[in-house]
């Protein structure tokens, strides 16, 4: 029930949240400024609000990100076009949403470990997670064709009172604070003393995984590809008349998701990896002109969600592929590479996105930077090519 509340709260709004930003004055450079902002927070809380769950408990942080994050869309319902606000609430959903990151999962485990050490989870996570997507969708639905079309605000305070709603249901499984002690601080300065960031050891792991870090590095201009239609598609497909439609286009992305991470496991088996990943960048890209080059509006969103379903499959391809060449024991320090530096290209692509938007239009912007993010990407995987042609031909010498 808890995690079924929470994820409705985020389902209702994420269907008209951007839309509700513009209504009410706010640039796409601001709203683009809004993400980054909310990108960085959630990079840099995100271990520390593992250690505070495992220290004050995971249903004392997940009230606690419950309230946070309310308080972040409360702000946002009751504000207009003041940036500072803006960001203000960027660093509150963002802290809301470290803070909640795996902690029903952790609490549910521990408890359900106490009772029987035996029992199996698999079954409880496969419930929780379709009864989460299906009300997750109805509830994005909901909030897109009609609360939307009462008032755009109101799919942003209903997500606020449903993760307010939350909190009954948890409170009785909160953990007193009589159980923490003051050496566990103690511990974590020691660990902050022994144990830093050994960057000596990062070069080192990228020099053994030199398949990795060309593969990783291949994949960060797709950021220039992605970034507008993932972010921006409410802004593109919705006009300013009523009355507001992104309800059904939220089912369609969705499932279009759900599809493209099903048949990735499938091609994988089929066809050569490196020539898919082309073979998808180059269908990312033509979706992406076509959807903001055709004057019907649903064709447009056709060939959008063409987009999704090559991306997600792209993005499950290109994440197995990068754990397949992985070499040695270090697995989480790679992909927490990986994930930064992709951190990194997404602000990057989000300020040129905001910029482009705002001096030209949308469209110009998905457009040119999908082009450019285009050739960036083949020439990175160009690259790969030769390596692994010259790596094979220097293997087969020996």
């Amino acid at each position: 029930m808890i995690t079924i509340i929470y994820n409705s709260a985020l389902g209702i709004w994420s269907g008209t949240i951007y839309l509700f930003m513009r209504h009410i004055g706010y640039t796409y450079a601001q709203i683009n400024m809004f993400l980054m902002a909310f990108w960085i927070v959630t990079f840099i809380a995100e271990l520390p609000s593992g250690w505070l769950s495992d220290y004050f408990g995971h249903i004392n942080i997940f009230l606690l990100s419950c309230v946070i994050r309310s308080l972040g869309l409360l702000i946002l319902f009751l504000t207009a076009n003041n940036v500072f606000n803006l960001i203000m609430v960027a660093i509150l959903t963002g802290i809301g949403d470290s803070l909640f990151s795996g902690t029903l999962d952790a609490w549910f485990v521990n408890k359900a470990k106490r009772i029987d050490k035996h029992f199996k989870l698999e079954n409880a996570f496969t419930i929780t997670s379709t009864c989460s997507t299906i009300l997750s969708l109805l509830t994005g639905f909901i909030g897109a064709q009609y609360l939307a079309n009462l008032n755009l605000g109101y799919p942003i305070l209903a997500g606020s009172i449903l993760l307010i709603l939350c909190i009954p249901f948890a409170i009785n499984e909160a953990e007193g604070l009589q159980r923490f002690k003051l050496n566990n601080v103690n511990r974590l300065k020691h660990f902050r003393l022994t144990n830093p960031l050994k960057f000596e050891k990062l070069k080192q792991n990228l020099k053994i995984n030199r398949d990795f870090y060309f593969l990783s590095l291949a994949g960060l201009p797709l950021s220039l590809i992605v970034s507008g239609p993932f972010n921006q598609w409410q802004l593109l497909f919705q006009s300013n008349h009523q009355p507001i439609h992104t309800g059904w286009i939220l089912i369609g992305v969705n499932m279009c998701g759900v599809i493209g991470s099903g048949l990735s496991g499938i091609i994988m088996k089929h066809f050569n990896k490196l020539a898919t990943l082309i073979l998808l960048s180059v269908i990312m890209t033509f979706t992406t002109l076509l959807s903001v080059s055709i004057n019907s509006t649903w064709l447009a969103v056709m060939f959008f969600l063409l987009h999704v379903l090559a991306t997600s499959l792209d993005e499950v391809f290109r994440y197995t592929m990068l754990h397949n060449v992985i070499i040695g024991d270090n697995r989480n320090t790679l992909i927490s590479f990986n994930n930064t530096i992709n951190a990194g290209a997404t602000l990057i692509a989000l300020s040129l996105n905001g910029w482009l938007s705002d001096t030209y239009s949308i469209k110009f912007a998905w457009g040119a930077l999908a082009i450019i993010g285009e050739i960036l990407t083949l020439v990175g995987y160009f690259w790969i090519f030769i390596y692994t042609k010259n790596k094979s031909n220097k293997v087969n010498k020996n």
